[in-house]
């Protein structure tokens, strides 16, 4: 809370976008409630989240992009991400998932299919969402 509370910001226009590892702890940051909602790609967390987490989560619009051919992440870190929140959140449609079937930015090698950072970033629909919450 820290920078909120030092910083001019509008709370209610705080979001988090987290890519890679990035992700990963953005999830976590979500658990603190100081933010409005947030984009997350390439989540790699390998487990379940524990239950105090995903309760935290409860309620928070979340929207995650990954790639099935993602050689850094498994795709699967994010799957199961999203079935866990959605199980949390019920029938409401606050998690968003856009799962690409290949790396949209073309990309190979050792990063191949890593790069959903970078198309999240550039999909002008994250930003009317996130300003819709």
């Amino acid at each position: 809370r820290h920078g909120i509370d030092t910083v001019r910001m509008d709370p209610s226009r705080t979001f988090l976008f987290g890519f890679s590892d990035g992700a990963t702890l953005g999830i976590e940051l979500m658990t603190t409630r100081i933010f409005k909602g947030g984009v997350f790609a390439a989540y790699g967390f390998t487990g379940r989240l524990p239950s105090l987490a995903l309760d935290r989560l409860n309620g928070l619009p979340v929207w995650i992009f990954h790639s099935k051919d993602d050689v850094i992440f498994p795709v699967k870190c994010s799957d199961l991400l999203v079935k866990d929140l959605r199980n949390v959140n019920g029938e409401n449609d606050i998690i968003k998932y856009t799962r690409f079937e290949r790396d949209q930015e073309g990309f190979t090698g050792s990063v191949k299919g890593h790069s959903t950072g970078i198309t999240a970033s550039k999909d002008p629909d994250i930003y009317r969402w996130l300003l819709s919450l």
